[in-house]
């Protein structure tokens, strides 16, 4: 301790003698922290959650290297002129198509080119029993017509009329193959008579593009919506029609707005956050220069925090982006302690007085809860959790660095503050004296208003210590026994609809189109890509995982069907072609006879194709028809698509689970073994991650937590003590945990009753837990360690709550309100950990300002009344 007070007397020479040089070493630092901050990037995407080395996460990873397109953007143009609608098609396509691959991997302008291979292949793609009947059919009319002409009528076209065969039979006409056979196998059928994506009122066309620029890629897609500006101005669709306008929505515009969103809410979170923290430390000061100290020396552990976020990550993610309030929230603790204990001493002395009596007196409590937080928020590196090891870096680093910028800085603020407003106080007392009374006794009610944070719980430990502390021992057994159910009962949160994002504008224009666009182009595959190395292997991929989807239980089916490429191709193709081939010949026959008009044999060519028919192939089909199934390179068929169960919901963690473990890994025939990924693996590894490394986080940070309590204390008996009254915060946060949404049932609704419905712990507010360990220590710790320095007597222990206790109360406020700050974002699961970790430090802040000081003066009168009272009178010698 002596050399630290010599290290802190030599600090505060340096910066009561030369404040503006170490003021300027701050002004440089964070320009060039600021700088590095001000290019991190925001990462909303749910991989960033996980680690890198994550198996779904590089199978998503490959997946999404191979196929063409990473997200889908519509080009949608309203007017009344359907005929400029039309035309507006016909020249975009072609000018999109002409842009590079790296920004539209497809352009689909309509299904002109699928509706003709369809037509073509009509006869093929007919089920094939239809194909029998016009087969069975031909051959039995020709069979019927050439007996006729030979003279072996049967009677067997009597009553069906006449025609140009001999004997006045029947011709053999297109109407009953057609019949049979027109829109059988068609998938388009009539939906588009025009081959245009067009509104059945003729007011809306879109134009489907699909691009490689993953919709977490703002800047790339906004860069990509510019060249399409550009395409569009070209056009000149006011040339077409005066009244036509473009828009764009899909997937790629709707995930901008949701970024947008996002980013403007952790800015508004942010600064409402701010906003509340600096507004509180205002009424506890009453004084505009504490607040601007304070704010400007935790500004500046922030905007290094950031700085180095930048160097050592690059981006924040879904789990850290709000981080900046938080850290500010638990960083400026350090500058309430510090200022609390200088106003004290600025009472009693002079301004290095103050200063190194702050240092001396503050720096180990400080200190401590800055490692205790650092070692609660760095427990989360232990994890394999890419967003819980983000957040735990960046909290981490935020308390160490906010502690260093608090002494570093603070004091210097403090004496250019104090020498700047005395040379602006001077003049003014001499002018206005009535001004400066007022601002002494402005000054006064501030230092009444500080000590009155404390004096109510002062004034109930002086009075009911013994019942405060046998009421916490008490409640602290039941909420442990609460703690314990609540976690044996599973306290994860399945139900992944209660973790969205909730956009506060949620009915865009684009959102409005898209709805209307659904309807015209269809929804399109629903399904999970899995990727394999040959198309050989699709096959019994299928085969396998159609036989895990069966063998589950009715209700418990993980996924509905798959779908591959072979799937677009007809069935049956050697038995149709042979069935057409055979009534192609008699056709061909009958016309030779006469017997077919040429009108009927133009019409049959539409049908029963004329040539030697050949199996379609994969080869065959057109890039509309195939597109789902075709890569980067141009390769066909290696995609196979699972589409979720009916009846199941994918916000179902549950199912998710069960959907990711049905084709996570396929084991073929072959010993070859096919890795599927995609968001449902990824959700679903999320969810098992926390399971997984929630525990190694809270018992990393409870044994650094308590470790450093140890070596705080040296070992002391009190360390324990702090330790205590830590496990009754924590109990009491579980335990509200337990509580929160609880709903009391009572008659006449029905029989009374209590249902516990709880806080469920998701992806981010089960960060609360490890870094409630540490931070909520701080307030134990501080509350002791002055309670020893002022001599640690039963009696003090009023008077440290008075003091001491006021700034502690507020540095749970300021951290608090920067929790609480986070219950007005758009994101369920942002709300969660706000309500959560705010539930945590207010648990711990009253087991350390009343059930902890109620102990010390119960304890402390026990021991006061257990000790003999010494005589006045000096004892006597012997002899």
């Amino acid at each position: 301790m002596a050399a630290a007070a010599r290290f802190f007397e030599a600090l505060t020479r340096l910066q009561v003698t030369r404040p503006f040089a170490v003021l300027a070493v701050a002004l440089i630092t964070t320009i060039v922290a600021g700088f590095a901050a001000s290019r991190l990037t925001l990462k909303t995407g749910l991989g960033e959650l996980l680690p890198v080395n994550k198996e779904s996460v590089i199978v998503a990873e490959k997946v999404r290297e191979r196929l063409i397109s990473s997200s889908t953007l519509y080009i949608v143009a309203e007017s009344k002129d359907t005929a400029a609608l039309k035309r507006f098609v016909d020249a975009l396509g072609p000018e999109l198509r002409a842009l590079p691959p790296g920004l539209l991997g497809a352009v689909d302008d309509g299904v002109r080119d699928a509706k003709a291979f369809f037509a073509q292949n009509r006869i093929l793609y007919a089920p094939l029993e239809d194909v029998q009947k016009v087969h069975d059919e031909i051959l039995e009319r020709y069979e019927a017509e050439v007996s006729k002409a030979a003279g072996f009528d049967l009677g067997l076209n009597e009553g069906e009329g006449s025609g140009a065969a001999a004997g006045g039979a029947p011709p053999l006409t297109a109407e009953s193959i057609k019949k049979k056979i027109a829109g059988k196998g068609d998938p388009i059928g009539d939906k588009y008579p025009d081959g245009y994506y067009l509104a059945p009122e003729g007011d809306l066309i879109v134009v489907v593009t699909r691009t490689p620029v993953s919709t977490g890629d703002i800047d790339e897609a906004r860069a990509l919506l510019a060249t399409l500006d550009g395409v569009i101005a070209r056009i000149n669709p006011s040339r077409l029609a005066p009244d036509m306008k473009v828009t764009y929505t899909g997937g790629l515009i709707t995930s901008i707005e949701e970024y947008s969103q996002i980013k403007g809410d952790l800015t508004e979170v942010g600064q409402l956050g701010v906003a509340m923290i600096l507004g509180v430390v205002f009424l506890f000061y009453l004084r505009l220069r504490p607040l601007l100290v304070m704010t400007l020396s935790v500004a500046i552990g922030v905007i290094w925090t950031f700085g180095l976020t930048w160097a050592l990550i690059g981006h924040l993610n879904a789990s850290t982006g709000f981080l900046a309030s938080i850290i500010l929230g638990n960083g400026i603790n350090f500058s309430i302690i510090y200022m609390s204990r200088f106003y004290e001493a600025r009472a009693e002395g002079d301004l290095r007085h103050a200063l190194f009596t702050a240092h001396r007196d503050t720096w180990l409590a400080t200190l401590a809860a800055a490692g205790a937080a650092s070692v609660a928020y760095g427990s989360l590196v232990v994890t394999d959790f890419r967003g819980f090891k983000h957040f735990g870096v960046i909290g981490g680093a935020g308390m160490a660095l906010c502690w260093l910028s608090t002494y570093l800085f603070l004091p210097a603020f403090l004496v250019a503050m104090e020498r700047l407003f005395d040379a602006m106080a001077d003049p003014l007392a001499a002018r206005a004296p009535r001004v400066s009374a007022a601002l002494a006794a402005a000054s006064a009610l501030a230092e009444r208003g500080r000590a009155g944070y404390g004096r109510p719980f002062a004034f109930l430990v002086s009075r009911f210590p013994r019942a405060i502390a046998v009421i916490g021992v008490i409640s602290g057994l039941v909420a442990t026994i609460l703690s314990v159910r609540y976690v044996a009962q599973d306290p994860m949160e399945y139900d992944m609809s209660k973790t969205r994002t909730q956009p506060r504008t949620a009915q865009t224009y684009a959102r409005t189109v898209l709805r209307r666009v659904d309807t015209i182009v269809g929804r399109g595959q629903e399904g999970i890509a899995i990727m394999v190395d040959r198309i050989e292997q699709v096959p019994p991929l299928r085969a396998a995982l159609e036989a895990k989807r069966d063998a589950a239980p009715v209700g418990r089916k993980p996924f509905d069907r798959v779908a591959d490429i072979f799937d677009l191709l007809p069935k049956d193709q050697e038995s149709k072609i042979e069935l057409v081939e055979e009534a192609r010949d008699r056709l061909e026959r009958a016309r030779k006879r006469g017997l077919i008009s040429d009108a009927d044999w133009a019409e049959l060519q539409q049908y029963v194709p004329a040539g030697e028919l050949q199996p379609i192939t994969v080869a065959d089909l057109p890039e509309q028809v195939a597109r789902m199934f075709v890569e980067k390179d141009g390769t066909r068929g290696r995609l196979v698509y699972i589409v979720p169960a009916k009846g199941r919901s994918v916000w179902d963690g549950h199912y998710l689970i069960e959907w990711a473990d049905s084709f996570r890994e396929t084991k073929l025939p072959d010993g070859s073994v096919v890795k599927g990924s995609g968001n449902a693996v990824i959700f679903a590894d999320v969810l098992l991650a926390i399971a997984e490394d929630a525990p190694k986080a809270i018992i990393t940070s409870l044994l650094g937590t308590l470790l450093i309590i140890l070596i705080t204390f040296r070992g002391r008996p009190m360390s324990l003590v702090v330790m205590a009254t830590l496990g009754l915060g924590l109990a009491w946060m579980m335990t509200t945990l337990t509580l929160y949404g609880m709903k009391i049932h009572v008659p006449p609704e029905g029989p009374f009753g209590i249902e516990l419905v709880g806080m469920k712990l998701n992806f981010l507010n089960f960060i609360a837990l490890p870094i409630t360990i540490g931070v909520g220590a701080d307030y134990a710790i501080n509350v002791t360690l002055r309670h020893i320095v002022n001599g640690g007597e039963g009696a003090g222990v009023p008077d440290v709550i008075i003091n001491a206790g006021g700034a502690v109360i507020l540095c749970s406020l300021t951290t608090t309100l920067g929790y609480l700050g986070l219950s007005f974002s758009i994101n369920s699961a942002t709300v969660s950990f706000g309500v959560t970790a705010a539930a945590g430090e207010l648990s711990c802040l009253f087991a350390a300002v009343l059930v902890l000081p109620a102990f010390l003066v119960w304890h402390g009168r026990r021991r006061a009344a257990s000790t003999p009272k010494t005589s006045a009178r000096a004892p006597e010698t012997a002899g």
